[in-house]
């Protein structure tokens, strides 16, 4: 709830910058009020808003061109994104173990126990659950609980686009099954699907449709365990969202992140034990990869969004500062000195 302030007439000039301050402290809980208040923006699609990509409208396509980037892209070092998929490659490992076996220490048990809070052989504790990689109910460090969730929860099935024809769908994962020789799944064809709509909606400045359909990629690589691929188109949607990505040839709607994309950036963080603030070099690789913008046209730079993301993640991550509130009885009290 805001304050309302009853500003009387200052008796000197100390009054009157107490007030000027007090103001100001009420003009900040205004602007976070309104940061907060901010409706996210939308991410899903239904396939009727595909149709509106086959009309033409020159007027579109020659606004939208402001905002595009008119160099090719430079070959770029890939070293950070190699790193990561080092990273992800490690943190999708195997855990556990099949043999009834502490994972600790070895001991043998002559079941596999739901929990186990202390071994009888190491005293630490383990637990069972089945495993994403082959299926096979393992036995787990207690220490690493999060990230086997966190294993199960970035290979869920990916978002389709609403009221997808799957008859269709169908129809083209058999074509790239006849075509490729190997086993394909709907989510390929679906990927298909949303690609070829990429550069349609880019051209026709239909910007925030073309974020949800980057989100829709995202998705297909996190399925298909291209985690850190997956996350780079994550964090360029964050900046899309953040820089108010409009259907109406324009940046700067007033809108917040959605909420789907910080948990999609957030688990998969989670998996490879790594914060936002890890995430510098990899963040703004992302963005100067990806971007089909000239950043110079967009409300806020990268390093303006990669300073927001730190914010947002500040209390999701534990990083934020709580400051205890003090006693009246443990505040200092004034004095005078006398002679």
């Amino acid at each position: 709830m805001l304050k309302l302030l009853k500003i009387k007439k200052a008796r000197n000039q100390k009054d009157t910058d107490d007030i000027i301050s007090e103001v100001e402290e009420v003009a900040k809980e205004i602007e976070q009020e309104t940061e907060e208040t901010l409706p996210p923006i939308k991410l899903f699609i239904s396939v009727d808003q595909l149709f509106l990509l086959n009309e033409k409208d020159e007027e579109r396509e020659s606004q939208a061109k402001m905002f595009l980037k008119s160099k090719e892209k430079a070959q770029r070092d890939e070293t950070v994104y190699l790193k990561f998929v080092e990273k992800f490659e490690k943190s999708f490992s195997k855990l556990g173990n099949e043999n009834k076996e502490c994972p600790h220490c070895r001991r043998e048990y002559t079941s596999m126990p739901v929990e186990v809070k202390k071994c009888l052989g190491c005293s630490n504790a383990f637990f069972k659950t089945k495993r994403p990689q082959d299926g096979m109910t393992v036995l787990v460090r207690e220490d690493n609980r999060e990230v086997m969730s966190m294993q199960w929860e970035n290979i869920k099935k990916a978002e389709l686009i609403e009221r997808t024809d799957m008859n269709q769908l169908e129809k083209i994962r058999l074509e790239l099954e006849q075509k490729y020789g190997t086993r394909q799944t709907i989510y390929n064809a679906h990927f298909l699907v949303v690609r070829k709509h990429v550069a349609k909606a880019l051209l026709s400045g239909r910007f925030r449709l073309y974020s949800s359909l980057i989100y829709y990629m995202a998705e297909h690589d996190r399925y298909r365990k291209d985690f850190a691929q997956a996350l780079t188109y994550y964090f360029y949607l964050y900046y899309l969202q953040l820089n108010g990505a409009s259907n109406s040839v324009v940046f700067g709607d007033r809108v917040s992140v959605n909420v789907r994309t910080i948990k999609r950036i957030s688990n998969l963080l989670k998996m490879v034990q790594l914060l936002t603030t890890d995430c510098e070099e990899i963040f703004i690789h992302s963005i100067e990869k990806l971007s089909a913008f000239d950043t110079e046209n967009l409300p806020y730079s990268i390093n303006e969004t990669y300073a927001h993301l730190l914010k947002t993640f500040e209390k999701l991550e534990g990083r934020e500062i709580i400051i205890p509130a003090v006693e009246e009885s443990t505040k200092a009290k004034s004095f005078r000195l006398q002679r």
